[in-house]
């Protein structure tokens, strides 16, 4: 058993049965494990869970415009060896802390991009086998993929577009500019999706909530869909996710959609 606080961006997370996959060819899926990536938008329970793949399956390879990946490899070294290669359309996951498995069961995106604009198919082992799901079937929609089978995601194939210098400095635009608006510390990234197409956080400071708490876990002053955690209390911050959704629709009317996935008991 090992505790998952070191395999979540957000650092919580109880004990679990973990296994580490780098290698996913002779992965088997019960359906009963859960999955996940880089961990950017998983609020694990105190609790903790029962088995969990955890996928480190990294690598990827350029043939003309198309990238095919494995799915624990990393955005931000995805969209690096898309720019490395001459092509555009993945600029905008330079700066993401997830993986391209994540990314797509999220339909991942930032700066009018998102994953689901540059798929072409995804390879899931599900508990009867490997399938190969067009991106048509997996029938994308706002951070989330309505067709994606029971499975597992072992890799993807992206078709990407001819680009020039100017993918380069597109990206090196993107990272100052997530410098300057988003904060470090321990988060989830944006906590909350977008409103018709406003910021969460345009409500959460209007509900004056920058900087509230809930134990060690607060309201980002910088950006206010973001939390920030400097303890180890799942529980906090979903008491906090609460609070926030709570005010909001008192103070704006408005009622907020965690972009995080819940796993285990609350």
């Amino acid at each position: 058993m090992s505790r998952l606080v070191g395999f979540t961006t957000v650092r919580v997370g109880g004990e679990a049965e973990t296994v580490i996959v780098k290698d996913a060819s002779a992965l088997k899926f019960r359906g009963d494990e859960v999955v996940i990536g880089r961990g950017s938008k998983v609020l694990i329970s105190d609790k903790g869970l029962g088995k969990v793949l955890i996928m480190r399956n990294v690598g990827a390879s350029v043939r003309g415009n198309l990238i095919t990946a494995e799915s624990g490899t990393p955005l931000p070294l995805l969209s690096r060896i898309a720019a490395e290669s001459g092509l555009s359309g993945l600029e905008w996951a330079c700066g993401i802390p997830g993986s391209l498995g994540g990314g797509i069961v999220m339909n991942a995106g930032a700066y009018g991009g998102e994953i689901s604009d540059v798929l072409v198919s995804a390879d899931v082992l599900t508990s009867r086998g490997r399938v190969t799901v067009s991106a048509k079937e997996l029938d994308p929609t706002y951070r989330k993929m309505r067709g994606l089978p029971h499975g597992v995601i072992l890799s993807a194939t992206l078709a990407l577009t001819a680009g020039s210098l100017e993918v380069k400095n597109l990206m090196r635009l993107y990272a100052e500019k997530r410098r300057a608006s988003q904060p470090s510390g321990h988060n989830f990234g944006s906590t909350f999706r977008k409103i018709g197409g406003v910021s969460a956080g345009y409500f959460i400071e209007k509900a004056g909530l920058k900087g509230y708490a809930v134990g060690k876990a607060h309201v980002s002053e910088k950006h206010a869909n973001f939390i920030i955690n400097d303890g180890d209390s799942a529980s906090d911050i979903r008491a906090l996710i609460d609070i926030i959704k709570l005010k909001v629709y008192a103070a704006c009317g408005e009622r907020l959609t965690e972009e995080v996935i819940y796993l285990g008991e609350f």
